[in-house]
């Protein structure tokens, strides 16, 4: 099975800035702690002239559009999420999306690259047999934007119409 990492495209004119005004506590963000958000949350956000609002963004933390959270459930029912308005208080324009907590799996393979100093991945791989049947996660270790979808998820977001991300395979460890 084929696995990407899937990212938002910052080629867009994208919301920056967001949670500028810290209502989301990041460290919350961990399964253990997520209960103690708050169901709904908004966060205050800047915009470029012309924004465009993909249905994935990874920064500051994972935030998914309703069509990509849905997907999601359909792959993953026990997911933890809470809802968030990103809000610009200028123009009043908002948006809302669902921020979510993804599994960690320890699944980088011994094939993994490191550049010199071993600060920054260069070559990705995953081992197989640490993935399982996981659909959707994100990578134990892995300082990178974004988290790892399997096909038949990435192909479920694309046929709903997904906007705005960038996808990259990556390669899965051929050791047995």
């Amino acid at each position: 099975m084929k696995y990407f990492l899937i990212e938002t495209d910052e080629k867009n004119r994208i919301p920056y800035s967001i949670n500028k005004s810290r209502t989301i506590d990041i460290r919350l963000l961990t399964k253990e702690d997520f209960g103690k958000l708050p169901r709904w949350n908004i966060a205050e956000m800047d915009i470029p002239q012309e924004v465009f609002f993909p249905d994935i963004l990874c920064n500051p933390f994972l935030l998914l559009s309703e069509a990509c959270i849905k997907t999601v459930m359909m792959y993953q029912p026990d997911i933890f999420y809470t809802g968030i308005k990103l809000w610009n208080k200028g123009s009043g324009l908002n948006r809302t999306y669902f921020l979510l907590v993804l599994d960690e799996l320890e699944c980088m393979s011994d094939e993994t690259q490191y550049n010199s100093v071993r600060n920054r991945i260069i070559r990705l791989v995953l081992d197989r047999g640490k993935i399982g049947q996981k659909a959707i996660f994100q990578i134990k270790g892995f300082d990178g934007k974004g988290f790892v979808g399997r096909l038949d998820f990435v192909e479920s977001i694309l046929r709903r119409g997904a906007r705005g991300i960038k996808l990259t395979e990556i390669e899965i460890s051929s050791a047995k």
